[in-house]
């Protein structure tokens, strides 16, 4: 026998004896995380069991894919995401375990009977129902605690907090802080500082408790002053935020969200083009393990298809294919100028270096030799995709709202409804115009009318899934997606965001005012395309407008 072959039927061997064996310890694993489960359970307040939880579900992500069960890992590394998530949470008071626990034993029991089943795992986040606006993920963990002696103007406040999905509690006097932070943890604390013990008594206060506690959480000061001494003050008691009165309510809420919410990024999304299932699952693993989100493609043939249909930030591929080798495969995707700018890297045992240049001319932006270490492939193809991200955020986004803008918009949509077809779910598009806004620029004028624009734009992304996508569509004008909605749930939505809207004050000058918008909604149908739900949406809007404005219509 060749003694290279030799070599590499020892290895085979080698590799099939470790998958073996992880096979057979995968009940020991499953046992493992089972028991760090129920230890958290029994003593809910220790960490440490939470923290032995985390690492058995850390080990099966990382191992499980790379010896034959990628959708186990997968599985894995989603709850210890969820579990991270809870473990960062601000108060074991305010938190709920019950979800975690729950998804754990859904793992167990899944894993236990058929490990390798590909139809047991989904993506929770992408096929979950439209929740009402009062569950919805974007209003959880929003507790804010409002410190204002004048119970009056401290109401009037709380209702503003309220209409953009925040929890709120009012607290009159400043001795009952540090008992309601005991209670409850919040997100943040807003405080005004015309209390009787004056400037210096609120901010020593704030200043007090944040020493004293291991909780983190925001702090914004109102004031009638705008000097230097009351800001002074304010900093060095820790403030993240100081506003002078009256009020920009917009640009409250929007510091804020900004202050609270998660800074958890969404996965980078990569499809890895190998016609070899294995070696395509082990790189698979790797990146989910990494937090990345992975499509595998074996059949090059369907690139094209996949491409529009996964949008993905990154193509990580083998240049020796049997139907078509990784160069030709690079150079049709470099055809469509749709695809001109997302990172292609290869990842091959190639040495030669005139093949590198090779594929490099052809399109690609990197060329990675195997063997590779995990952490190095993680670390190339993250600051690929980030970059990527970043550049495709400047064309892609809406100066004024950062949301997506017209083009955007589009390309979603086409995305969008290509995958609700092929999963049979599905889709809703809404079309949103603010009343009488020219009424809103010629009165108050522009600035105050972008002031507008943002407010919107702020109660759709706070009141909306992180699934659906939200884009201005021109103007005073909004367009959103929402994937995985029938229409009578998509008008009931946007109709509780409209009665939100309505009831947001608007400073101008010296007074205040409110403003409406109106809207048309519509389903996708089998022999509609996208110019099509756009048309019909905008149609329904028209009919809102035309029906009195200040309604949301079903098309």
């Amino acid at each position: 026998m060749d003694p290279q072959q030799r070599s590499g039927d020892d290895l085979e061997h080698t590799l099939k004896a470790i998958e073996a064996s992880y096979t057979a310890n995968l009940p020991t694993r499953l046992d493992d995380i089972e028991y760090a489960l129920q230890r958290y359970i029994e003593d809910l307040g220790n960490d440490d069991h939470c923290n032995s939880l985390l690492i058995k579900l850390h080990e099966l992500a990382g191992s499980a894919g790379t010896f034959g069960y990628p959708r186990l890992g997968l599985h894995a590394a989603e709850l210890e995401k969820l579990l991270s998530a809870y473990l960062k949470a601000t108060a074991p008071s305010g938190k709920d375990f019950a979800p975690v626990a729950s998804a754990v034993r859904d793992l167990l029991q899944w894993a236990r009977t058929d490990p390798k089943g590909d139809d047991t795992v989904c993506d929770i986040a992408a096929t979950a129902p439209h929740t009402p606006v009062a569950e919805s993920e974007n209003v959880a963990n929003r507790l804010i605690y409002l410190v204002h002696d004048n119970l009056l103007i401290a109401t009037d406040i709380a209702a503003q907090f309220t209409h953009f999905g925040y929890e709120v509690r009012v607290i009159a006097e400043l001795g009952q802080l540090q008992a309601c932070i005991d209670q409850r943890v919040p997100a943040a604390v807003v405080m005004d500082l015309g209390f009787p013990a004056g400037i210096l008594g609120g901010a020593a206060e704030i200043a007090r408790i944040r020493a004293a506690s291991r909780h983190r959480f925001a702090v914004i000061f109102l004031s009638t002053r705008s000097n230097f001494e009351a800001r002074l003050v304010t900093v060095r008691a820790g403030a993240d935020g100081y506003f002078s009165k009256p009020l920009d309510m917009v640009a409250l809420i929007d510091r804020l969200d900004r202050l609270i919410e998660r800074d958890e990024e969404r996965a980078y999304r990569v499809l890895v083009v190998d016609d070899e299932v294995e070696t395509a699952d082990f790189y698979a693993a790797v990146l989910r393990g990494a937090g990345m989100e992975v499509r595998l493609l074996h059949q090059v043939s369907d690139m094209l298809r996949v491409m529009g249909e996964y949008r993905p930030e990154l193509v990580l591929m083998d240049v020796y294919m049997p139907d078509c080798n990784g160069v030709d495969l690079a150079r049709i995707i470099r055809q469509d100028t749709m695809y001109l700018d997302v990172p292609i890297v290869f990842l091959s045992s190639e040495g030669n270096l005139d093949n590198h240049l090779d594929a490099i001319a052809s399109g690609a932006d990197d060329f990675l030799t195997k063997p590779i270490q995990p952490l190095h492939l993680v670390s190339a193809l993250t600051s690929r995709a980030k970059r990527y991200r970043e550049l495709r955020g400047l064309i892609m986004r809406d100066s004024l709202t950062g949301l997506f803008n017209h083009s955007a918009i589009k390309e979603h949509l086409v995305r969008e409804m290509s995958i609700m077809r092929r999963m049979n779910k599905p889709l809703s598009l809404v079309m949103l115009d603010i009343d009488h806004f020219k009424r809103v620029n010629d009165t108050y004028g522009h600035p105050i009318g972008d002031q507008v624009i943002r407010a919107l734009s702020r109660l759709l992304q706070q009141r909306l899934r992180r699934s659906d996508i939200i884009g201005r569509y021109g103007g005073e004008e909004f367009a959103v997606i929402m994937p995985h909605t029938p229409i009578d749930a998509a008008v009931t939505v946007m109709d509780e965001i409209r009665e939100s809207f309505c009831n947001i004050r608007h400073h101008a000058e010296h007074q205040d005012f409110t403003a409406a918008f109106s809207a048309g909604s519509v389903e996708l149908a089998a022999d509609l395309d996208a110019d099509d739900l756009f048309r019909l949406a905008d149609a329904a809007l028209y009919q809102a407008k035309g029906g009195g404005r200040n309604r949301v219509v079903k098309g």
